[in-house]
């Protein structure tokens, strides 16, 4: 009894060679099907679900949850320039954009465009913010450029697409944007990089005339928290908050732009400590 036990144990994982052959060409045609499952089919791209390996079916079965966050962990974290809000306006429709967009841009929305031309002055500043704010690079050779998070890209991108074209950095730090009506001459003197702890990124700019701006984006709590009571109760923010929101529930990523005048004085007392 003894020695049929131990043949029985010694012997349990032996299989057939046939049967090894028959479950490989199961794999393979379970692949089959699922390169021609429509629902894996990929519209945007316009190509079907390929398995890479026989045994990926059996992989897929041991996958019970699946956990992520917003990082591009386990997406292609590629972020679009959809919608923004501009004083109490919102702008972008969400529809198929008609003309040519630039990379990481989805925007469609007529009526921005024509209040663009007319020079609202509170939707151009919006977007001179999101051309020179940022620490992107250019690539000469290539033309494109160069940044740390594809959330850079989209924003700067976005203002090329709608005539304001950050243009490079020179050696004494002063930044060009083209528009339509002549360059914007910005020098930037500090540069505060984007961190988890501080979930903002800030630099500070001298303009032409004269004026030192702190140019801030970041997450909406956190630029929330630095507002003063009197913006907190005003109006225009409560409009601002309940666009955002809803921009939110639409399942798009969302961020605050601020902006506020610094004395000079203040500024080199700070530079110094820094």
């Amino acid at each position: 009894m003894q020695l049929t036990g131990t043949w029985i144990i010694m012997f349990t994982n032996f299989v057939p060679i046939s049967l090894l052959v028959s479950l490989d060409l199961v794999k393979l045609y379970q692949g089959f099907f699922m390169s021609w499952d429509v629902i894996m089919y990929d519209d945007e791209e316009d190509m079907a679900m390929r398995a890479q390996a026989i045994n990926l079916n059996e992989e897929l079965g041991q996958v019970e949850y699946i956990f992520s966050d917003k990082t591009g962990t386990l997406t292609c974290n590629i972020m679009n320039f959809k919608k923004f809000s501009a004083g109490p306006e919102f702008y972008g429709t969400g529809e198929k954009p008609t003309t040519k967009q630039l990379p990481n841009v989805d925007f469609h929305d007529p009526k921005m465009f024509e209040l663009l031309k007319a020079k609202d002055p509170v939707l151009i500043r919006t977007i001179v913010h999101l051309a020179v704010c940022h620490d992107i690079i250019i690539d000469e050779k290539k033309g494109v450029y160069n940044a740390a998070s594809p959330d850079e890209l989209a924003l700067v991108n976005a203002a090329k697409q709608f005539g304001y074209e950050y243009a490079g950095m020179d050696a004494d730090d002063n930044m060009t944007v083209k528009t339509p009506d002549g360059n914007l001459k910005f020098k930037r003197l500090n540069v505060c990089e984007f961190t988890s702890t501080r979930k903002r990124m800030s630099v500070i700019v001298e303009d032409k005339d004269k004026n030192i701006i702190l140019i801030c984006k970041g997450a909406d709590s956190v630029i929330t928290d630095r507002l003063s009571q009197e913006s907190l109760s005003s109006k225009l923010f409560v409009e601002t908050d309940r666009v955002v929101t809803r921009f939110a529930n639409e399942g798009l990523r969302t961020l605050y732009l601020s902006q506020k005048k610094i004395p000079r004085k203040e500024w080199e007392l700070w530079n110094e400590e820094v």
